[in-house]
């Protein structure tokens, strides 16, 4: 009997153990299938907007190539178009891979929306429109939009999906048109990316949205999840997308195709933007900086004289801070330091108001990180404001170390957004001795 129960005991662990390897390599097989599908993302995100600015860049390079470049107004009407492109193409991307650490959460319905108001022609119309321009392309990319439209949405995934269902369309069309139209029908406001193409073959309509389906393009560029990707993100939303099949674009011998986004949202009083009643913009200023606005009212007032220490490895990157900082507060004083190490002996010599940390520092030799300097900064007695920085999320290792706040790389650098930024950074903080409440 005593052996029968050792055996019986001996089968039951190894069941339970098999059991358990096996739930192991389920786990493992999903983690590895949703890592493939974040970097399938990625790919087919980036690759729009990229592809954009650099058909822009080739536009330039040959108008500044002639003998005598831009000496006529047509010339350099062209260029700054172009250049806008690239702008706005490379503002995007950097927006996008901002939010890259959010994407995995897509997949389980957990991702973060920032919600705020958002003007559905100068935040999402006109933008994707100059990355679907093309000044050689035989149809014309169209802008149908009321005035003042204004809807609460997550301005950057709205967007992603706008551009991923123009850059479809594009593909497509010969001749023509891609409209990017807004509309209020029964009171919920409506987008509409509308094409001259030949249309969408009925096969594929039942299909359209499914992930990993076949290409429609006769060359099958692209992974095939764009338009599940548009379809998980408006749903995030709340919102609906779907094929008008009753549309026909009115061009002979070319069907169409017309996509609608029912926000299932009204639109937002401007009125009720303005003031401090609707409590809409009293939120804390988004990191996802994506316009260059100069709004004097958009932060509080800063200090007129502030000592400020720039760590970070990269001398470009502490250049362009430290130029961009005299530019817009000429009576700041910036020192830089281009390790950990550096900063905790500059630190001993003299105080300074607020310091930026970078994470990584690379060296032949380990050197402290950011976190760690910051750490060390505080054993001390260091009572400056200090934010951390990297590209990467390390908000909370930051503010366990000792920081006071923490900032996405890159910081911006145009004058609006980097004084609504300090403004931020400042404001995030206790009153220290030295630094006026702001």
């Amino acid at each position: 009997v005593m052996v029968y129960t050792i055996l019986v005991q001996k089968q039951l662990h190894a069941d339970a153990f098999t059991e358990q390897s096996a739930v192991m390599i389920t786990q493992a097989k999903i983690a590895a299938r949703t890592e493939r599908e974040l970097n399938d993302y990625i790919a087919h995100e980036v690759r729009n907007p990229v592809s954009a600015a650099i058909s822009a860049c080739t536009f330039v390079l040959s108008a500044v190539s002639q003998t005598e470049p831009l000496v006529d107004e047509e010339s350099r009407i062209a260029v700054r178009e172009d250049v806008a492109i690239i702008e706005t193409s490379l503002q995007f991307v950097n927006d996008l891979l901002r939010s890259m650490l959010d994407l995995s959460r897509a997949a389980s319905n957990q991702l973060c929306l920032d919600v705020m108001p958002v003007d559905v022609m100068s935040d999402i119309f006109q933008p994707v429109a100059a990355m679907l321009y093309n000044r050689d392309s035989m149809f014309k990319v169209l802008i149908e939009c009321p005035d003042n439209l204004v809807i609460m949405a997550d301005r950057l995934r709205l967007k992603q999906i706008i551009l991923n269902l123009g850059r479809n369309s594009i593909k497509f069309v010969e001749q023509g048109f891609v409209r990017l139209r807004a509309d209020i029908v029964d009171g919920s406001v409506h987008l509409y990316i509308e094409d001259s193409g030949p249309g969408i073959p009925e096969e594929k309509r039942k299909i359209l949205f499914m992930k990993f389906q076949e290409s429609l393009d006769v060359l099958s560029q692209g992974t095939g999840i764009g338009l599940s990707l548009c379809k998980r993100l408006i749903e995030l939303m709340g919102a609906d997308i779907y094929l008008d099949e009753s549309y026909h674009s009115g061009v002979e011998n070319c069907l169409g195709a017309r996509f609608v986004l029912n926000m299932k949202i009204p639109p937002v009083s401007v009125d009720s933007l303005g003031g401090d009643e609707s409590g809409c913009l009293e939120k804390e200023p988004s990191l996802f900086v994506t316009d260059g606005s100069n709004s004097t009212n958009a932060y509080a007032e800063l200090p007129e004289e502030l000592t400020v220490l720039f760590v970070d490895d990269d001398m470009l990157l502490r250049k362009l801070f430290t130029r961009s900082i005299r530019k817009h507060f000429p009576n700041w004083k910036v020192v830089e330091a281009g390790s950990g190490e550096s900063a905790l002996s500059m630190c001993e010599c003299r105080e300074f108001d607020l310091i930026f940390m970078d994470q990584y520092m690379t060296s032949a030799e380990k050197q402290l990180l950011g976190s760690e300097t910051v750490r060390a900064l505080r054993t001390k007695g260091c009572k400056s404001v200090i934010c951390g920085l990297s590209a990467n999320d390390m908000e909370q290792k930051f503010l366990a170390s000792g920081a006071t706040t923490f900032v996405m790389k890159p910081f911006p650098c145009k004058e609006g957004p980097m004084k609504l930024e300090l403004s931020r950074i400042l404001c995030s903080s206790d009153p220290l001795d030295g630094i006026p409440v702001v």
